[in-house]
């Protein structure tokens, strides 16, 4: 729910910073697609499961390298 502009000023801005960064996105995604009660495309919230399970194994990883 954030525009192209505002991801582009995020990114230049950390990477101005030397922040280590990352940004996932995820194709053909609504708002709160790991949500599975998350069912109103017209507001613009539905559930992916495949795309809740890659930003799960996302969030193991990251976790991962700062816990492991």
């Amino acid at each position: 729910m954030v525009p192209p502009e505002q991801v582009l000023a995020f990114e230049t801005e950390m990477t101005q910073a030397n922040v280590d960064w990352q940004i996932h996105v995820y194709g053909g995604t609504m708002h709160a697609f790991t949500n599975p009660k998350a069912n109103n495309p017209s507001f613009g919230t539905v559930y992916k499961e495949v795309a809740a399970n890659r930003a799960y194994r996302s969030i193991e990883n990251f976790l991962g390298e700062v816990f492991g």
